[in-house]
């Protein structure tokens, strides 16, 4: 089912702005919890302790509520996670391995920091992705975001890195992050979780950048 355009609106008022960041916050415990399928629009509202007429002032169905989500998440990556960095980074040049990797250790324990929040709601998406092409499309769009970000800091620091296919990379280090992070919360894999995300940065470190 395509997502309606017909009805919700954009709150303005500061009470709107908050029911609506309710609404929200509800469905992103509710969809973590019980899944997109187990979920509908009565128990959001229910959990916002909001109106149902409210929850359809600002949305359409859940999937719009779902959508919504999806953007966010991509967006503290690229917000507050890779952007905030960037001061960081040009007040630091990576002129040298050391600080090649601990520029590389940020990077890498903010994204996976992201979305060791959203967990189990990032294996709800996963999920939905295989069942819906409008859900996997404005993903796959998120996610370019990020990666195009990646990549500019890949091409900014050229010189200290060892790749050169910048795109492939951070495809590669994204969806790499991504998966160990579902097999580290999800898997049993009978090894402590701090031993293993430090393996994971000592191998993209070496991935990345060039030896001493």
């Amino acid at each position: 089912m395509a997502v309606s355009k017909n009805k919700a609106r954009i709150p303005k008022q500061q009470r709107g702005i908050e029911s609506k960041e309710k609404i929200i916050s509800a469905a992103t415990v509710l969809f973590a919890e019980k899944g997109y399928q187990g979920t509908n629009a009565l128990e959001i509202a229910a959990k916002a302790d909001v109106a149902t007429g409210t929850f359809y002032s600002y949305f359409n169905n859940k999937k719009e509520v779902f959508i919504e989500i999806i953007k966010r998440i991509f967006k503290n990556i690229f917000d507050k996670v890779l952007l905030n960095l960037e001061l960081k980074i040009h007040k630091n040049q990576a002129d040298n391995y050391k600080e090649g990797k601990r520029l590389a250790h940020l990077i890498i324990n903010q994204i996976i920091s992201e979305y060791r929040v959203n967990v189990k709601l990032l294996r709800e998406i996963l999920a939905m992705i295989l069942l819906d092409k409008e859900i996997e499309k404005i993903r796959r769009k998120e996610e370019k975001k990020v990666i195009d970000l990646l990549v500019f800091y890949m091409q900014t620091y050229k010189s200290y890195i060892r790749i050169s296919d910048f795109e492939a990379a951070a495809v590669l280090l994204l969806k790499f992050m991504e998966d160990m992070i579902h097999q580290i919360k999800f898997a049993s894999t009978g090894v402590d979780e701090k031993r293993l995300l430090k393996e994971i940065e000592d191998m993209i470190c070496r991935y990345l950048l060039p030896e001493n």
